[in-house]
């Protein structure tokens, strides 16, 4: 079974991290990475900028970045995720907080499984878009 480390290492909002976990078990299932480990770090902006200007020359924060690892030896790779962006860009759209994390979470998955939308061919970005929107709708069918 999948190893899923979440640390929360902001302290603006209060996600349910339980909530997050049981939201994402179905999610692992279907992707066939149950077997791996996963950590995921919740931050805020601040902090996502800094990443993101260290790793991508970007000095601004973003929603969700993932860092691969060695799947040969267990681990799938990081995922952070930044609280403040996240309920930014979701607001309006009747996500729950935790909701809205995991669906950034499966972004971040799908990027760690070879999954990209940036300077691809529209084709690949819509498959990662549709992929992504199958996955949640499976995670959400698991509240």
């Amino acid at each position: 079974m999948m190893s899923v480390y979440i640390i929360d290492r902001q302290h603006i909002k209060s996600p349910d991290i339980e909530a997050v976990r049981v939201l994402l078990a179905p999610v692992t299932v279907a992707l066939e990475i149950e077997a791996l480990d996963v950590e995921i770090e919740l931050l805020d902006d601040q902090q996502i900028a800094r990443l993101n200007e260290k790793f991508f020359s970007r000095s601004r924060p973003t929603n969700v970045i993932s860092f691969p690892l060695a799947e040969d030896r267990g681990h799938l790779g990081n995922i952070v995720v930044s609280l403040e962006t996240v309920e930014r860009e979701t607001e309006g759209l009747g996500y729950s907080l935790d909701e809205a994390i995991v669906y950034y979470l499966i972004h971040g998955l799908l990027h760690l499984l070879g999954f990209e939308h940036v300077d691809v061919e529209p084709a690949e970005a819509a498959r990662m878009e549709k992929r992504q929107d199958e996955l949640f709708d499976l995670a959400l069918g698991a509240s």
